[in-house]
């Protein structure tokens, strides 16, 4: 088929998908979330926990129970897809006679076919997942043996040469695995239409339908070829868009916030609305590529429903509900928004590592900056040098702030204090070194904010808890000081020394329900919290920081959702953002807040890492 008769198809029937792509989305939403929940507490359950974060996600997916559900969970997920390119595919079928079958219709048959689908899809995901294993055994090897000798933040801001290398051979590996990949897709091109139109098993399908291809290659690859360009082309229209409109908006110069989240959300919603019809007709173009292929190749759809009377009435009723239930969501969506929202700014500035973005992290002179922007905390890492003394510094090595590989635990203070930590920064800052936590303490105790210490671990740890407790106390500064960590071991410690301290987790990722686990607070990647956590927290006693926000819309949201801190390298800006919430009316946060459904907006500054 080619493009110019697949873009005539499309414009002629382009409603009834758009319809069917609008119910299949909402129907995988409705049953992939609480899917998806049950799974996880049953591989939580299996792992003895309630819930885990950042390395523990790692090894409980690589368990039994976490690679089963996760496979189960593509599988179903897969089975919406297809359940959806069934009903495409029959729009798709009735289209070519001018008489378009209702999307109910459509639906109702891809519906009936829904266990065969399944079968399919679990067996789809594990051909590919045999694919892809030895390659990514072989990545995981050259990462293990060329990328473990510095910290990884060196490595992702560098780009050392041994970085460069292995990231060249991983795709250089990669290039036999897509060819492999793209030859077995091809092969199991039909096995959807094999399945749901002539009633093959599943297990059948993907030799049947290998045969078929190579029975006609070259009308296969064709017709599919001439699809992908379709595909291409139309999905650079939404892209489109967002890039005019987004120079449009940035040229403009606004300054003001309300005036600027509007017109983000405006385009935002625009771009979305395309989004969802671009992609309604990339899978009814597949649909139709495919149905002809079938038919070409030898297929045999007997059992397929035809058109039957009323299906255009049925056609504009369907169309009718759908936009109804899309009304109700967008009014449900904005009462849950107006619901959500705090007009009350009653939130922590927290600055992370001192003001890093206007000096080098966890300096001196990034804590005094941070003081004088008017955070009301300052963060900072610590660890141990050789001869026991506590440091602040983030990495484990050097390398990523002055090129030195010592590690923080194999150098005494004296050693470390000869790095050049502010030079990488700026070269105004060449006199700048790391300083110890009695050298904060001692800034922060002379000041009017409170210091958020996270202790970091590389396995090298002597007495970490222990000497923070004692240099905390020796400056009295116990009631000014929070203490934080990824590591919740390492919080338990430091209650189990200092029960009415106050302890927090930071995590990156997680999975399953934290705001069980024993900690007095939450300190979140933003990408993890939305209402009904930080809802959650707040009931659990806990309050809900999130890092790290750097942009004036991304400060304004959280602001509006009612967490209790926001981590940021500039904590100006985020004083900034205060005082001008404090001239905006409710309704001016609601739009900011909107604003961001859309996308978090792109920063122009860039950070050392976006690490906690």
């Amino acid at each position: 088929m080619r493009p110019a008769i697949l873009l005539s198809h499309l414009r002629a029937c382009w409603q009834p998908l758009l319809i069917t792509h609008l119910l299949y989305t909402l129907l995988a939403i409705a049953v992939l979330a609480p899917l998806f929940g049950l799974m996880l507490k049953l591989a939580l359950m299996a792992a003895g926990t309630t819930a885990a974060v950042d390395q523990d996600i790692a090894r409980l997916l690589l368990s039994p129970t976490g690679f089963i559900g996760a496979v189960f969970l593509v599988s179903v997920a897969l089975v919406f897809v297809g359940l959806e390119l069934g009903a495409l595919l029959l729009i798709a079928r009735s289209s070519r006679s001018g008489d378009v079958i209702a999307p109910t219709e459509a639906i109702r048959f891809s519906l009936s076919r829904a266990s065969q689908l399944l079968g399919l899809t679990i067996r789809l995901t594990l051909r590919v997942l045999l694919i892809l294993l030895p390659y990514l055994v072989v990545v995981a090897g050259l990462v293990f043996a060329l990328l473990t000798d510095h910290d990884i933040n060196y490595y992702l801001a560098k780009r050392p040469p041994v970085f460069t290398g292995t990231v060249a051979a991983a795709l250089v590996l990669a290039v036999p695995l897509l060819w492999v990949l793209c030859l077995r897709l091809w092969h199991w091109s039909l096995v959807l239409p094999i399945v749901l139109l002539d009633g093959v098993e599943p297990a059948a399908a993907f030799e049947l339908s290998k045969q078929r291809v190579m029975a006609y290659p070259a009308q296969v690859r064709s017709a599919l070829l001439h699809w992908l360009l379709v595909v291409i082309g139309l999905s650079a229209l939404p892209l489109l868009v967002l890039t005019l409109g987004m120079e449009i908006i940035l040229g403009t110069g606004l300054t003001s916030l309300a005036t600027l989240a509007l017109a983000l959300g405006l385009l935002g919603a625009l771009w979305s609305a395309l989004n969802v019809l671009i992609t309604a007709l990339n899978f009814g173009g597949f649909a139709a590529v495919i149905n002809d292929l079938h038919d070409i190749t030898g297929g045999n759809a007997a059992d397929v429903p035809s058109p039957s009377t009323g299906d255009t009435r049925r056609s504009s009723l369907g169309a009718l509900g759908i936009t109804t239930v899309i009304c109700v969501l967008a009014v449900g969506a904005l009462a849950l928004m107006l619901h959500q929202v705090d007009f009350r700014d009653d939130v922590a500035i927290i600055a992370h590592r001192g003001a890093a973005g206007s000096a080098p992290e966890n300096t001196l002179a990034s804590i005094q900056q941070a003081i004088a922007d008017g955070t009301d905390w300052v963060e900072i890492d610590v660890q141990e040098s050789r001869d026991g003394q506590v440091v602040v510094v983030h990495d484990s090595d050097f390398m990523k702030l002055a090129g030195d590989p010592i590690k923080v635990w194999e150098g005494d203070l004296a050693r470390l204090r000869n790095i050049d930590v502010g030079s990488w920064y700026d070269p105004a800052f060449a006199s700048e070194r790391i300083p110890t936590l009695a050298q904060v303490l001692t800034v922060i105790a002379a000041s009017s904010a409170n210091l958020v210490i996270e202790l970091k671990y590389y396995g090298h740890d002597q007495q970490l808890e222990q000497r923070v407790v004692d240099l905390v106390e020796a400056a009295d500064m116990a009631e000014r000081v929070a203490i934080m960590s990824l590591k919740l071991d390492g919080v338990h410690k430091l209650k189990a020394l200092r029960p009415d301290w106050t302890g927090g987790l930071l995590a990156a990722t997680a999975i399953g329900d934290i705001t069980r686990l024993s900690a007095d607070f939450l300190a979140i990647n933003q990408g993890l919290v939305s209402p009904a956590f930080i809802r959650r927290a707040h009931k659990a006693g806990k309050q809900v920081f999130v890092w790290t926000v750097n942009d004036p819309i991304s400060l304004s949201h959280w602001m509006s959702m009612g967490v209790d801190g926001v981590i940021t390298d500039e904590p100006a800006l985020a004083r900034q953002v205060l005082n001008e919430r404090a001239e905006l009316s409710p309704a001016g946060r609601l739009v900011i807040s909107a604003a961001l459904f859309f996308g978090k907006p792109e920063t122009l500054k860039r950070y050392r890492d976006n690490s906690p």
